[in-house]
């Protein structure tokens, strides 16, 4: 059943990527306002500040495989306007940021039904398999395979990476269709303690059990940092390859293809990693090492040193975030994964706005390769300060008290 998903997600994440490239080589064609065009990312972005909440309730609350379903029908449909405004000469940037938001409020969707749909697919002993695979892929067709088809695409047709685009979601719906249902488990905590009756109070009931949670709340921080370090460093890092580093347009994409590549080898050995080191220990050594990783991109030591980190912040991030959302999936019951995985993506997600502010005003103050040093200090830093919460002994207590939760009266959040 997982593998269903898992290609489903892959065909999506394959759209996904090829409207990387496509979109800003489209909005290009209507304006040269740098601003205008870097609307439609935060189009994209946006509906994760103001619907994820919903979208997390209604995961929890609905047929996970119908939610998953509908959002990539809302996706085919955007994508598919946006070819017919093309060949029909109809296209706007509004209409752009229009298509872009209706996107990201899928992705909304899709994203917190995914995460709460894995641990039902698969057991325990595979669910950090399970993920790998999954954060794999999206790099896979997000940052290798897709971007480059979009370009190809365009440059052959305006509409067609949008049709095709379009193609990808659809097949996702029919492999979706495959899956077939799973029932909520029978031992989990009663319904009537995890689910409200409407929709508001859904929220706030996973709200509340995600505050209530010391070690949720540290793993949310470690993510926003993280996030939030990456905007500011790395959305500059096309002036540290140029001004600093003086490599060619060409060499800018090996810098990026490199992080990719690490990121592909880290998804793919996060299991074998995750059997050498407890979870915690893992959790500071990751965090540790793309921290060095992010400081030592500032010094611009070469063109060849500076491949090398980007692999290198690659891999231990995939690693760190394959063990920190299977951490998040052990610990959450399973009728609340949906609302409290979206209080946590808000978290995570809406710091990179921040961290992009933080990056460019540190950059115009002290220098580019400032950022990088002030990226990789925050994440070193949030990687000590939860030490007390994200250690050993106690993700084992929290890990056991999980495992225990299966009877009714266990539903309390487990820190």
């Amino acid at each position: 059943m997982f593998r269903k998903l898992w290609a489903a997600t892959a065909a999506s994440n394959l759209s996904d990527g090829v409207s990387l490239a496509a979109a800003p080589l489209l909005a290009a064609t209507i304006t040269r306002d740098p601003a205008l065009i870097a609307g439609i990312s935060v189009a994209q972005r946006a509906p994760w500040l103001v619907l994820a909440f919903v979208s997390g309730a209604l995961a929890d609350r609905l047929d996970r495989r119908k939610v998953a379903q509908s959002a990539n029908w809302i996706r085919a449909a955007a994508f598919a306007t946006l070819a017919a405004a093309v060949l029909t000469d109809t296209l706007s940037m509004p209409l752009l940021y229009a298509v872009f938001f209706a996107i990201g409020t899928a992705e909304t969707l899709y994203d917190s039904v995914c995460a709460a749909w894995v641990p039902m697919l698969v057991g325990p002993e595979d669910l950090t398999r399970a993920n790998s695979r999954l954060q794999t892929t999206y790099v896979v067709c997000n940052e290798f395979a897709g971007p480059p088809i979009g370009g190809f695409l365009f440059a052959a047709a305006a509409a067609a990476p949008f049709a095709v685009g379009t193609a990808g979601y659809l097949a996702a719906v029919g492999l979706l269709a495959l899956v077939p249902p799973v029932p909520r488990r029978q031992d989990g905590p009663a319904p009537g303690r995890l689910t409200a009756r409407s929709v508001g109070q859904d929220i706030a009931v996973g709200a509340r059990w995600y505050w209530s949670s010391p070690v949720l709340r540290a793993l949310s921080l470690v993510a926003a940092v993280g996030n939030a370090a990456t905007a500011a460093s790395y959305g500059l890092l096309v002036l540290l390859a140029q001004d600093e580093l003086g490599v060619s347009d060409q060499g800018y994409g090996v810098l990026l293809a490199a992080g990719a590549i690490g990121a592909v080898l880290g998804g793919t050995a996060a299991g074998r990693v995750g059997r050498w080191f407890a979870p915690g220990t893992l959790i500071l050594l990751a965090s540790l090492v793309s921290a060095a990783a992010t400081a030592g991109l500032g010094l611009a030591v070469s063109p060849a040193v500076t491949v090398a980190l980007m692999a290198l912040d690659g891999f231990a991030v995939l690693v760190l975030s394959v063990h920190m959302v299977t951490l998040r999936q052990q610990i959450v019951p399973g009728d609340l994964m949906g609302r409290v995985t979206s209080v946590y993506r808000v978290v995570a997600v809406g710091s990179f706005a921040l961290g992009g502010i933080a990056g460019g005003a540190v950059a115009a103050a002290f220098g580019v390769p400032a950022s990088f040093y002030a990226g990789g200090a925050a994440i070193a830093l949030a990687a000590l300060l939860v030490l007390p919460v994200l250690n050993n002994a106690r993700l084992a207590e929290v890990r056991r008290r999980a495992e225990a939760a299966a009877a009714p009266a266990d539903a309390a959040p487990v820190s």
